[in-house]
């Protein structure tokens, strides 16, 4: 009945009105609760506080090389808790990241402003280098924004399920509510702004640029809510970068997946040399 009304309110109340009717109900975050195996991987983590006040909060396994773990929108540090714990089982110190708004960090509502600066004031708070990035979905996108908006940077990425732009939420928020085109453009222009662009520069996925050999994609074919044609679109705008599909995991699974627990800790722990770009689909037996 609420989102009935909400579909009519947003039709035919004024651009700005309806705007903001959006912006309000697309930035309300929700946190998942916590699986089992995810609980027992938290178990073994240390919290961290960073950010304004100290407020927000990570948490951190092994020691070593660093490296970072961001979760995707709604998602939270949890998901991604099993494999850092694995990950740092190989000698790194995986720190995972709860983005405002998300997890056991504060507030109700997050954007995706609060990723990009979040990442940057986590990354700055280590005081270490960054080995690598591992980001999922909107983490992905944001952190590999992070590093022209706020001068950050490792040598390697691993982005999983990634949206080459972050389209995602306007095809939510056309599917749920049918806003005008009009409300819809603002919309998308209102998240260009947050990563200091405009949404059609944004589109043709510029943030993934200038990394290569550095970058592994990670996508699995019946992801429903990131295409796992959004690889395809990366890697070509990355030479060198490696591509890896699986086809039974979806968007969110894909995070228990062994297949990418194995393939991750295979790229950290390469050398530091160019190999050339490689498509590996994963066979299952």
């Amino acid at each position: 009945m609420l989102l009935k009304f909400t579909r009519h309110l947003v039709k035919w109340v004024p651009d700005r009105a309806a705007i903001r009717i959006v912006r309000f109900l697309a930035t309300r975050s929700q946190r998942p609760s916590i699986l089992p195996p995810q609980q027992e991987a938290m178990a073994k983590a240390s919290v961290l506080h960073y950010g304004p006040d100290n407020q927000n909060v990570a948490w951190v396994w092994g020691d070593g090389p660093l490296v970072i773990f961001v979760h995707g929108w709604n998602g939270r540090a949890a998901q991604l808790a099993p494999l850092a714990s694995t990950i740092a089982e190989l000698g790194f110190k995986c720190v995972a990241i709860d983005v405002t708004g998300h997890g056991s960090s504060p507030q109700r509502h997050t954007d995706w402003e609060h990723f990009i600066v979040d990442i940057a004031a986590l990354t700055q708070s280590l005081h270490q280098e960054v080995y690598a990035y591992v980001g999922h979905s909107a983490g992905a996108l944001t952190m590999m924004a992070a590093r022209g908006l706020k001068n950050i940077g490792a040598s390697r990425y691993v982005c999983i399920c990634a949206p080459s732009h972050p389209f995602p939420p306007i095809e939510v928020i056309r599917k749920k509510l049918g806003p005008r085109n009009r409300v819809l453009e603002l919309y998308k222009n209102y998240i260009a702004g947050q990563f200091n662009d405009t949404w059609e520069r944004l589109s043709t996925g510029r943030s993934f640029t200038n990394t290569g050999s550095d970058l592994l994609l990670f996508y699995d074919e019946s992801d429903r809510f990131v295409n796992h044609t959004e690889g395809d679109k990366i890697r070509s705008l990355c030479p060198g970068a490696r591509l890896i599909k699986t086809s039974v995991y979806g968007h969110m699974k894909i995070l228990m997946a062994p297949e990418l627990t194995q393939a991750i800790g295979e790229f950290l722990n390469l050398e530091l040399r160019p190999h050339s770009a490689e498509f590996i689909p994963f066979q299952l037996t």
